[in-house]
């Protein structure tokens, strides 16, 4: 195209080089592929214009796909140069057009935990009239962590495709569903979606064994298996205990078993149903640092009961000896001074506001009676009776061997979920009660469930070269000072080449630090913050980020035609396909360059002149001379 428009005959055109950054390129050395992350044609038109001003721009001609992936909105105004702009785009092939294959949609959890399988359904599609085999992978990074081939048919198709993930670190990420297919496509940036998700440290398991079904038992389950933090095993006795199947299913509690969980909860069962074995299992397993929690009921704190069971001497209450083992009395439960300090009742901070709270909460329908709580037990919360009659423990624990034990004598704390929903109000309570009870029974207080850091940026992607900030926040631990803890926080990209990021804090924010970094090229970049005391480190997290590139660009082999079009139309100028480029060396206008030139004559020391002069006040003087005017 060059040899023609400057090898006209007629007046003579030169053309100069520029890339896509408006630098001037000398001939013979065009790049043979991009260099640039990004096409800013703005710029580079607006600079190439700028640069030609002072000769006789005849016009611009641009060769692009029209694709501008600077992240501004730079298009506009590209026809307001005063310059006619020539455009010349790639006519894509009919054949690979009608061939496209594309991810559509991601269906994935938002949260996951380590270790554990996440189901990711992945919707692919495909345009065009042959059959094709494909193959859809979700990754991170460069790691595959499932791949699935699939057979599309002829003709316009879709398919949903079930695949199973398993992340091994903790951490919040972002994974690639993509699908790549047996034959070329025009289109690929539709071949790839992006999905976050939060992989969380090892959930607590817990194991929950009902003697027969209730409500509390019904409304419990639903909220273990509800909390992401938790991994719950239910079994509940079905048949009736009055008909002589009152026993569990063998090797239910062995310790082997018990080795998989970290907390166990009893519910309302006779003494019987349990072996003797199983409870050596319970007690062995509870000494050696596991927790046990048993709920109230008209058995399991009845006459036949885990009073008359091995169980007894590891639980922080004494059973009653009477017969009066069930108080039917509603109530309104009572937080005692150690358990307003608590975890398990802690919700907004404020143990004056939290008492307040669990004040107004709605009445539980009764609780079981026990004579009182063991020396070194702690008594967190009771059914307050009038005058002067002892209040009824509702809720104890203590320490046993390494381990936990607790016992919760109300059978009806369903209520703190059933009515307030009946009413349209929250269950906050129901919801923070038994998630903060099987935290702390697993150790694994609420504040300890929070890492140490979190890490987070602004927006989950971005453009090449534009601003990332990074912010760290630091979880303050009791009796930890945060101050002498070093932070370090590197950003890296595929390669795995780190950059350091300096970090700030404020007094506002103390516990808060905030970065900023600019990537060079696009990729998926990781960034990485620890916290290091005396040499060693004693936190660390991750996060990710994306960064569009040219890559993107150049997956997509098509031309923005419609674009370049308007642009060389509304500019004054042509549009042509890169194939048919040749002819449009004939439709520039050619401009002749014009010199005018101004010839100056110096007439003020002219004898003719001077003589005219001279002649014309001579005649001047007669004719006044004459007419007696002198």
């Amino acid at each position: 195209l060059i040899p023609d428009v400057e090898g006209r005959p007629g007046p003579e055109v030169r053309v100069d080089l520029f890339d896509v950054s408006g630098r001037p390129v000398a001939a013979g050395r065009l790049p043979e592929s991009p260099r640039a992350e990004r096409t800013d044609l703005a710029r580079a038109l607006g600079e190439t214009v700028r640069q030609l001003r002072s000769n006789e721009l005849v016009g611009v001609l641009l060769i692009s796909d029209g694709v501008d992936n600077s992240g501004e909105q730079g298009t506009t105004g590209l026809d307001q140069l005063g310059t006619p702009i020539y455009t010349v785009g790639f006519d894509p092939d009919p054949s690979a057009a009608s061939y496209d294959l594309s991810v559509r949609r991601v269906n994935a959890p938002e949260r996951t935990m380590v270790n554990n399988d996440t189901t990711v359904e992945v919707l692919v599609a495909k345009s065009g009239e042959p059959e094709a085999d494909a193959q859809v992978v979700i990754r991170r990074g460069r790691q595959d962590f499932a791949v699935q081939s699939v057979h599309l048919p002829r003709g316009e198709a879709d398919q949903r495709v079930s695949m199973t993930i398993r992340a091994t670190e903790p951490g919040s990420f972002v994974f690639t569903a993509a699908v790549t297919g047996n034959a070329d496509e025009r289109l690929l940036t539709n071949n790839a979606q992006h999905f976050p998700l939060r992989v969380d440290a090892e959930p607590i398991r817990v194991f929950y064994i009902e003697g027969f079904l209730r409500w509390e038992y019904t409304y419990l389950r639903r909220q273990l298996e509800a909390d992401p933090d938790v991994s719950a095993v239910t079994v509940v006795r079905r048949p009736n205990p009055e008909s002589g199947s009152g026993a569990a299913p063998p090797d239910l509690i062995t310790p082997e078993q018990l080795d998989k969980f970290d907390v166990v909860i009893l519910g309302d069962m006779e003494a019987s149903y349990l072996t003797p074995a199983e409870y050596r299992a319970i007690v062995e397993w509870i000494d050696a640092g596991k927790s046990l929690l048993v709920l109230g009921g008209y058995r399991s704190f009845g006459p036949d009961g885990f009073r008359t069971s091995p169980l007894a001497d590891a639980l922080p209450v004494i059973f009653s000896e009477s017969d009066a083992t069930q108080s039917e009395d509603p109530f309104v439960i009572g937080l005692t001074e150690a358990g307003r300090d608590h975890p398990i009742f802690r919700v907004t901070g404020d143990r004056v506001q939290d008492a307040a709270l669990w004040a107004a909460s709605s009445p539980l329908a009764g609780c079981s009676v026990v004579a009182t709580e063991k020396p070194g037990a702690s008594v967190l919360a009771v059914a307050p009776r009038g005058g002067a009659v002892k209040p009824l423990i509702v809720m104890a624990v203590e320490r046993y061997g390494q381990g936990h034990s607790a016992v919760l004598t109300a059978d009806t704390t369903w209520r703190w979920t059933r009515l307030p929903r009946a009413l349209g109000q929250p269950d906050t309570l129901y919801a923070r009660f038994w998630g903060q009870t099987v935290r702390w029974l697993a150790g694994k207080e609420p504040i300890d469930q929070e890492p140490a850091l979190v890490v987070s940026t602004d927006q989950p992607a971005y453009d090449a070269g534009k601003q990332v900030t990074i912010r760290v926040a630091r979880q303050a631990r009791p009796g930890q000072n945060s101050g002498e803890d070093e932070l370090s926080v590197e950003v890296a990209d595929e390669a795995g080449q780190p950059v350091g990021v300096a970090m700030s804090s404020s007094s506002a924010e103390p516990d808060a630090a905030s970065g900023v970094f600019y990537p060079s090229a696009g990729g998926r970049y990781a960034v990485r913050a620890s916290l290091r005391r005396a040499g060693r480190d004693t936190a660390n997290q991750t996060a990710e980020f994306l960064v569009h590139g040219s890559g993107l660009e150049l997956a997509d082999t098509g031309t923005r035609k419609e674009f370049l079009r308007d642009l060389a139309t509304r500019s004054g100028g042509l549009y042509w396909d890169i194939n048919q480029a040749n002819g449009l060396a004939e439709r520039i206008e050619r401009r002749e360059r014009r010199i005018e030139r101004v010839l100056r004559s110096e007439l003020w020391d002219s004898p003719v002149l001077f003589l005219t002069f001279l002649a014309a006040v001579t005649a001047e003087w007669v004719i006044r001379r004459r007419n007696h005017l002198v």
